[in-house]
């Protein structure tokens, strides 16, 4: 498994400092390479930021800005958690409109490792309920961004077919926004044991 991030040990951090996090499935450096290849094609179309290639995830569960004591007790946490086999492809170029993020991602003719993938967001989320989070309203959509502070022209189709990518996961990880002079930087807290993977 490697998350080529940057560790942090939540530790050594005020137990009331609050941090943005979220739980994050990385992708292996060739599926990154491919996400790079879609995101400099992209904004050929939409402008916008590119998501740097360490950064490249599909986010299993956003947690906002969360205290560093709760984020220890989840990362403790994790080490009892484990990771599902899901074969997933990435076929899909799309976008959200309001956040103005271009995405990559899986289509709706996948629809075992869609199911698979709302079954293991859902268990995400009864654990963090558990730990005291509380779930957002949002609908669930398996994604990549690939653009930020795109320019999207509303009420238009952007739906893209890419070339297919099998999304091989190499890593499950809470992650820790940590703000920067420029842009912020993802920081490991805590990974998923990948001996713990499950079919």
């Amino acid at each position: 498994m490697t998350i080529p991030l940057p560790g942090l040990d939540l530790q050594q951090l005020g137990p009331e400092q609050s941090l943005r996090a979220f739980i994050g499935w990385w992708p292996d450096a060739q599926t990154r390479f491919y996400l790079a290849e879609q995101a400099v094609q992209a904004q050929v179309i939409y402008g916008g930021r590119m998501m740097h290639a360490d950064h490249f995830h599909l986010t299993l569960a956003f947690l906002d800005g969360s205290s560093v004591s709760a984020l220890q007790a989840l990362a403790e946490n994790m080490a009892d958690w484990s990771v599902p086999a899901i074969t997933l492809d990435l076929t899909l170029r799309d976008v959200f409109e309001k956040p103005q993020v271009v995405w990559a991602g899986p289509d709706e003719s996948q629809r075992q490792a869609l199911t698979l993938l709302d079954q293991w967001h859902e268990d995400i989320w009864a654990r963090l309920t558990a730990l005291g989070w509380t779930q957002p309203p949002r609908r669930f959509r398996p994604h990549v961004s690939l653009l930020r502070h795109a320019r999207i022209a509303a009420d238009q189709s952007h739906r893209h077919a890419l070339p297919t990518q099998a999304f091989v996961g190499d890593g499950v990880g809470l992650i820790v926004s940590v703000p920067g002079e420029q842009r912020s930087q993802y920081h490991l807290a805590a990974t998923v044991n990948p001996g713990r993977a499950v079919s």
